[in-house]
Protein backbone atom coordinates (compact mmCIF):
# COMPACT_ATOMS: atom_id res chain seq x y z
CA UNK A 1 0.00 0.00 0.00
CA UNK A 2 1.43 3.26 -1.02
CA UNK A 3 -0.51 5.54 1.78
CA UNK A 4 0.93 3.53 5.17
CA UNK A 5 -1.37 6.62 6.92
CA UNK A 6 -4.15 4.40 5.74
CA UNK A 7 -3.33 1.14 7.19
CA UNK A 8 -5.77 0.03 10.19
CA UNK A 9 -5.12 -2.93 12.04
CA UNK A 10 -7.91 -4.79 14.07
CA UNK A 11 -8.10 -7.88 16.24
CA UNK A 12 -11.11 -9.96 16.63
CA UNK A 13 -11.60 -11.23 20.53
CA UNK A 14 -14.13 -13.34 22.52
CA UNK A 15 -14.97 -16.46 24.03
CA UNK A 16 -15.16 -19.44 22.84
CA UNK A 17 -17.63 -20.61 19.70
CA UNK A 18 -18.66 -16.83 19.53
CA UNK A 19 -18.31 -16.45 15.62
CA UNK A 20 -14.72 -15.30 15.51
CA UNK A 21 -13.57 -17.55 12.69
CA UNK A 22 -17.67 -16.69 11.03
CA UNK A 23 -16.37 -13.49 11.62
CA UNK A 24 -13.79 -13.21 9.93
CA UNK A 25 -14.62 -15.01 6.91
CA UNK A 26 -17.53 -13.08 6.62
CA UNK A 27 -15.58 -9.86 6.49
CA UNK A 28 -12.96 -12.03 4.08
CA UNK A 29 -15.63 -12.52 1.73
CA UNK A 30 -16.89 -8.83 2.02
CA UNK A 31 -13.56 -7.73 0.01
CA UNK A 32 -14.22 -10.57 -1.85
CA UNK A 33 -11.38 -12.78 -1.53
CA UNK A 34 -13.54 -15.48 -0.77
CA UNK A 35 -17.25 -16.03 -2.32
CA UNK A 36 -19.90 -14.98 0.12
CA UNK A 37 -21.93 -18.76 0.19
CA UNK A 38 -19.10 -20.04 1.79
CA UNK A 39 -17.97 -17.57 4.28
CA UNK A 40 -18.01 -19.43 7.74
CA UNK A 41 -17.00 -22.98 5.88
CA UNK A 42 -14.06 -22.20 4.61
CA UNK A 43 -12.23 -20.42 7.94
CA UNK A 44 -9.38 -18.27 6.57
CA UNK A 45 -7.95 -18.25 9.57
CA UNK A 46 -7.17 -22.18 10.26
CA UNK A 47 -4.13 -22.74 8.54
CA UNK A 48 -2.70 -25.64 10.79
CA UNK A 49 -3.51 -29.24 10.00
CA UNK A 50 -4.87 -29.78 13.58
CA UNK A 51 -6.91 -26.73 13.09
CA UNK A 52 -8.86 -28.09 10.45
CA UNK A 53 -8.90 -31.79 12.01
CA UNK A 54 -10.61 -30.41 14.76
CA UNK A 55 -12.60 -27.23 13.47
CA UNK A 56 -11.50 -25.20 16.02
CA UNK A 57 -9.06 -22.18 15.92
CA UNK A 58 -5.53 -22.79 18.02
CA UNK A 59 -3.02 -20.14 16.81
CA UNK A 60 -3.90 -16.61 15.93
CA UNK A 61 -3.03 -15.45 12.08
CA UNK A 62 -2.96 -12.35 10.55
CA UNK A 63 -4.66 -11.70 6.95
CA UNK A 64 -4.84 -8.77 4.52
CA UNK A 65 -8.14 -7.08 3.37
CA UNK A 66 -8.36 -4.58 0.61
CA UNK A 67 -10.87 -1.94 0.80
CA UNK A 68 -11.62 1.38 -0.76
CA UNK A 69 -13.88 3.57 0.34
CA UNK A 70 -14.41 7.51 0.34
CA UNK A 71 -12.94 7.21 -3.18
CA UNK A 72 -16.14 8.39 -5.30
CA UNK A 73 -14.41 7.69 -8.57
CA UNK A 74 -14.01 4.31 -7.45
CA UNK A 75 -15.53 1.48 -6.63
CA UNK A 76 -16.09 0.70 -3.15
CA UNK A 77 -16.20 -2.72 -1.68
CA UNK A 78 -17.30 -2.26 1.65
CA UNK A 79 -20.68 -2.35 2.25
Amino acid sequence: MDMKHNIRNMSVIAHVDHGKSTLTDSLVAVARIIAQEVAGDVRMTDTRQDEVERGITIKSTGISLGTLTNQPHRFTWAR
